[in-house]
């Protein structure tokens, strides 16, 4: 038996999250940034590590960052039972507005029960910045303020870091989300 599951790329423009998803399907990385419209959707089915029994299909929303697709995006959210919410690591503003996806993903989605695996994308980049946004603060805002204001998917948030660059985490964050997953559903 397989397991489909609708999962949300979600998190503000330039974060990486086409990058994120474009390494994780194999299309390895583009430097070229061309933000997402709307959004695009694939699919990857996998095996869960330590399984040959447990398989799981992605379908994976990608969704636009921009502010302009505020109104439609709402739609998009229908149905997500698992989101990673993307920010760069060397853009602290960007994890500072993962509550307002956090917050569209609890409004919108229809679920009181969703997987959140928070991404701190661009770890390629942690020597060349010196603003970069520290694991250990990125871990206290995650733990404090973030889940505080959600409650009902507060038990089911997990941190990473990831380089879609290099790859680095990248397979083991879906691997993650696809486990949680599979053993909640």
């Amino acid at each position: 038996m397989v397991l489909q599951v609708k999962v949300s790329l979600c998190g503000d423009g330039g974060v990486g999250k086409t990058t994120l998803r474009d390494r994780y399907l194999g299309r390895g990385f583009q430097t070229d940034y061309i933000p997402t419209i709307g959004t695009d959707i694939v699919s990857k089915q996998i095996t869960l590590y330590g399984s040959k029994s447990k398989k799981i299909k992605f379908q994976i929303w990608d969704l636009a960052g921009q502010p302009n697709y505020n109104q439609v995006r709402k739609l998009y959210f229908k149905s997500t039972v698992g989101a990673f919410l993307v920010y760069d690591i060397t853009r602290p503003d960007t994890l500072f507005s993962l509550d307002k996806w956090m917050n569209k993903l609890n409004k919108y989605s229809g679920s009181t029960d969703i997987s959140i695996i928070v991404i701190g994308n661009k770890l390629d980049l942690q020597d060349e910045v010196k603003d970069r946004v520290k694991s250990e603060e990125a871990r206290k805002y995650i733990s404090g303020e973030l889940i505080a204001n959600f409650g009902n998917i507060s038990d089911d948030v997990f941190y990473l870091e990831t380089s879609a660059k290099t790859g680095e985490n990248v397979d083991e964050a879906f691997q993650k989300l696809g486990l949680r997953l599979y053993n909640k559903i």
